[in-house]
């Protein structure tokens, strides 16, 4: 396969100069086209990026679209194995931050000299966050990758999203089942945070400027 042998391979040398972090690292050797690959990376650093991702030699046809937040690259090779890959410069979603880019960055791992990942409190959070608020429960891939780890760890995760954003989850399970309940609460504590309120004051001050006077 294209993707597994050959593509990854390029992707990992189009991305070594420029400061990134790939979220789906549990997938980077065993190819999980069901799902993309979620990659932080910092706005200056998008073009050459993609610029580099064009010039592997197998690509058939590759798309390229603004989805929200992220720059959206799907690609379908010559032996038709598709792959997406996420391009996210700032982590948000229907204009409500999600997680702190500067935080994630400052908190990323090196996988054995070979490419950068988040910690995985923000691995996690990322996970559930990323798909609740698109309406989806977390996708087999994420729930299989997160229980093959201690219960303690396990345990420890579930504990630290449910505190910080006030669900009640007692187990990974749970995560797979979208609720709206959930999405409700989660969207409730994102907006505490000092950056959507900073953004809820612009809005506002933008809409009393263009709102006429009685």
């Amino acid at each position: 396969m294209i993707f597994q042998q050959k593509f990854i391979a390029h992707l990992l040398g189009c991305l070594k100069d420029s400061e990134y972090l790939l979220f789906e690292h549990f997938a980077i050797h065993k190819s999980i086209p069901e799902i993309p690959f979620n990659i932080l990376l910092r706005k200056k650093d998008h073009q050459n990026v993609i610029e580099a991702i064009k010039s592997f030699s197998e690509i058939g046809v590759m798309n390229i679209s603004q989805d929200n937040a992220y720059t959206k690259v799907q690609i379908t090779f010559v032996d038709e194995t598709k792959v997406q890959l996420n391009l996210w410069e700032d982590l948000f979603e229907n204009n409500i931050i999600f997680m702190n880019s500067d935080i994630v960055f400052a908190k990323r791992q090196r996988s054995k000299s070979e490419f950068y990942m988040p910690n995985i409190e923000h691995l996690f959070e990322f996970a559930v966050l990323y798909h609740f608020l698109s309406g989806q429960g977390l996708p087999i891939q994420y729930l299989n990758y997160f229980e093959d780890f201690h219960f303690f760890v396990r345990d420890g995760l579930l504990e630290f999203f449910n505190n910080k954003y006030s669900t009640n989850y007692s187990n990974l399970d749970d995560l797979s089942n979208f609720k709206p309940t959930a999405e409700e609460s989660i969207l409730n504590e994102l907006k505490k945070f000092p950056n959507n309120q900073f953004f809820k004051k612009i809005n506002m001050q933008w809409r009393n400027l263009f709102t006429p006077s009685p």
